[in-house]
């Protein structure tokens, strides 16, 4: 085993290694819900504020749960049509106090919270039509649209990404979405530790040195994540990004089932 090289010609060639193996490995496809499957077909009003709704309480919060939570809500609340105008339309503590009501859509009450002003300027900017934030525009533009919102930097991100997946947006560059997963692999296999949660900016600087749309990389990523790059016991043996990862290179056999955190 051979430690990981300080060497910079040497260092650039196992980052190009590592962007290559995880653009091989894209395959698969995430569920946005129903806005997935119309496969760049003109998105209705209703499905559209789903997912954006749904997509905001991803915000710290697991993408499954995030999303069921999501779609029950939308039920409650009735015709998804209208549902960033019947949230607005309730006096601010009113829409608070139905957080238990409502099955408590996130786990943080900041997060069902925050909701209650980002419908009111949905209705005052958007007409109350989430395709409205991103329909016509480039997903740069799309995205400064959802930071004026208060999406938030790294769940705008996610929503622009998505939509380009879901042929609703038309361009060819977008940023990963920085999470834990993003955050221990790309520490873990190019510096051979975790990156910090308060570092998000390198993540992102660090991808786009990675591949000139990294958006592409966000899928693969948060797979190797999910399924080898655990924080406890790494399953090393199994990760295709291993011969080239400083983490591995470091630690060896016992990085490979071990308890080892970074």
């Amino acid at each position: 085993m051979q430690p990981p090289t300080n060497n910079e010609s040497d260092r650039d060639d196992r980052l190009q290694h590592i962007a290559a193996l995880l653009l091989e490995h894209r395959a698969g496809k995430v569920d946005w819900g129903e806005i997935s499957y119309l496969e760049g077909r003109e998105c209705s009003k209703g499905i559209a504020n789903t997912f954006l709704i749904c997509c905001l309480l991803d915000w710290q919060q697991d993408a499954a749960v995030a999303w069921k939570k999501g779609e029950h809500l939308v039920e409650k609340l009735g015709d998804p049509e209208d549902v960033w105008v019947t949230i607005s339309s309730l006096p601010k503590d009113k829409w608070d106090s139905k957080y238990e009501e409502y099955d408590r859509p996130h786990w943080i009450r900041k997060g069902y919270y925050r909701l209650w002003g980002i419908a009111n300027d949905i209705c005052a900017w958007y007409d109350g039509d989430a395709r409205n934030i991103w329909s016509g525009r480039s997903p740069f533009d799309a995205l400064v649209h959802l930071w004026a919102l208060g999406a938030g930097d790294q769940i705008s991100r996610m929503i622009v990404g998505a939509l380009r997946d879901c042929g609703q947006l038309k361009g060819d560059s977008g940023d990963v979405k920085v999470d834990r997963h993003l955050r221990r692999v790309l520490g873990r296999a190019v510096y051979g530790e975790e990156i910090r949660g308060t570092e998000a900016a390198k993540v992102i600087q660090l991808t786009r040195n990675l591949s000139a749309d990294p958006w592409q990389l966000d899928l693969p990523l948060w797979n190797v994540g999910k399924s080898c790059c655990r924080p406890t016991s790494p399953n090393c043996q199994n990760c295709y990004l291993q011969p080239h990862c400083v983490y591995y290179q470091r630690h060896g056999g016992a990085a490979v089932g071990g308890s080892l955190e970074t």
